[in-house]
């Protein structure tokens, strides 16, 4: 046989690559060996711009918030109230005070006395101050006359709670106005003071002044640079 038929009687080699590869290695540039090197993973983005906005943001209100509450003992402040605020300090509620006042009759031969009620807050000095300008005011009653001169006011009154002393200042009327005679002189003080002893029963020592000043006398007859005990003149 010739050579020529030799060649065609051999065998094909085992070493033949399947089709596939061939065509692979076929479009390679002919003497470049193929690489061996792994392909390299897709690099991770960084964070956002946005998303470092967001975490330096709640990293500030987080920083306030616990400036604004690291000295409130650890707890939340849970308001169990349902809304209402406590009250710290004991509001003292206005009401009415019931007080009795001392007239002279209209024929000077006694005294009547009338009930009122004055507002009140309980407190003494505002209640006898009160109870003070009511007196100054008149009766509303029949068969009684104001022993106070026309036009004078309370202007102050003081009360002592540790002795049991009053202190009343009235306008210059009490004295400038005072139509004189012992007998006057005594029907204003009977009225004043028995007033004074009867809403407030403890008090021992009264004072009486004018225009914020002690003075000699009311019309020339009764010592008023003194006080007095009002329970005597009950």
């Amino acid at each position: 046989m010739g050579q020529g038929a030799a060649m065609t009687d051999e065998k094909p080699s085992d070493q033949t690559p399947p089709e596939g590869v061939l065509s692979s290695l076929d479009a390679r540039p002919a003497g470049r060996r193929p690489s061996v090197r792994r392909p390299q993973s897709p690099r991770r983005r960084g964070p956002s711009g946005l998303a470092v906005v967001i975490v330096v943001v709640l990293i500030l209100a987080a920083g306030g918030w616990w400036y604004l509450n690291h000295d409130a003992g650890g707890d939340l402040p849970v308001d169990f109230s349902g809304g209402q605020t406590e009250v710290t300090e004991s509001v003292v509620v206005a009401g009415d005070r019931a007080v009795v006042l001392v007239f002279p009759e209209w024929d000077a031969t006694g005294y009547v006395t009338e009930e009122r009620k004055i507002p009140s807050r309980d407190r003494p000095g505002e209640d006898l101050a009160g109870l003070m300008k009511v007196l100054c005011k008149g009766p509303r009653i029949s068969g009684a006359v104001s022993a106070m001169p026309r036009g004078t006011r309370a202007l102050a009154a003081f009360f002592n709670p540790d002795d049991q002393s009053v202190v009343l200042d009235f306008s210059q009327e009490l004295v400038t106005a005072h139509p004189g005679g012992s007998a006057a002189e005594v029907a204003t003080l009977t009225s004043i003071l028995r007033t004074v002893a009867l809403n407030f029963p403890g008090t021992h020592s009264c004072v009486i002044l004018v225009e914020g000043a002690q003075v000699e006398t009311l019309a020339g007859h009764l010592d008023l640079v003194r006080s007095f005990d009002p329970r005597r003149w009950l």
